[in-house]
């Protein structure tokens, strides 16, 4: 009747795909249920190992795809680091399974990985923005703080209005694009410490990277107007 995958409910169809850690929701009998068993089988002690070299070729990756550079005269276009890594993540996520190779982990490693890439990309923003903080309230005062508080909250609010009441967005999914659409990788963290579904970080993925290309197209042709 459903498959779960990674906290989200799914109806299943007729062109429905199960990937590795899906947990199938049946309703029939006892004895039916054990020759699904002997199918598609039922070892959590599978379920719980971790194969690391996907996951370490997903990130050599996704560098590389992050540091290739498109140059269109005095303008020049880059991924970058997360962009990258992301980028090929989705694309390796959708395809699922190459050779004897699989892309996709069970939901509790994805959990464990994303709390300690969250947990080491916090400290290393902390850590760079943290040493220049007490100089920039220097030079600038409490008035580039105010400018941050604006330029930030007015898009979130103009769009928080149209998706829930207008576009009848549901709650969580409009929580983790707003998350993406800021590239915030904090308030996903936040996010995801409050609820139990993976909707959240679901439709994060979906947005982060069409943010982030625009965003670095627009600091670029900032760039060229100043």
């Amino acid at each position: 009747t459903r498959i779960r995958r990674s906290g989200i409910n799914i109806s299943p169809s007729p062109s429905s795909k199960l990937q590795f850690g899906d947990k199938l929701i049946l309703i029939s009998r006892k004895d039916n249920i054990q020759q699904v068993i002997r199918i598609f089988g039922d070892d959590d002690k599978q379920l719980s190992n971790t194969d690391f070299l996907p996951i370490a070729a997903g990130i050599v990756l996704g560098i590389l795809v992050g540091k290739l550079s498109l140059n269109f005269g005095s303008f020049s276009f880059s991924l970058g680091l997360t962009g990258g890594i992301l980028l090929l993540a989705l694309i390796l996520g959708r395809t699922g399974k190459t050779g004897p190779i699989m892309w996709t982990m069970t939901g509790s490693a994805n959990q464990i990985l994303r709390q300690f890439g969250l947990l080491f990309f916090l400290a290393s923003v902390g850590s760079s923005a943290g040493s220049s903080l007490v100089n920039t309230f220097q030079n600038y005062g409490i008035e580039l703080f105010i400018y941050g508080i604006v330029i930030t909250l007015i898009p979130m609010i103009i769009t928080t209005i149209v998706a829930r009441y207008f576009l009848k967005m549901n709650l969580l999914i409009l929580l983790g694009t707003l998350a993406g659409s800021m590239t915030s990788t904090p308030g996903l963290a936040t996010i995801d410490n409050m609820v139990d579904t993976n909707a959240p970080a679901v439709a994060y993925a979906t947005v982060y990277p069409i943010a982030m290309v625009l965003l670095i197209i627009t600091v670029q042709i900032l760039s060229l107007l100043s």
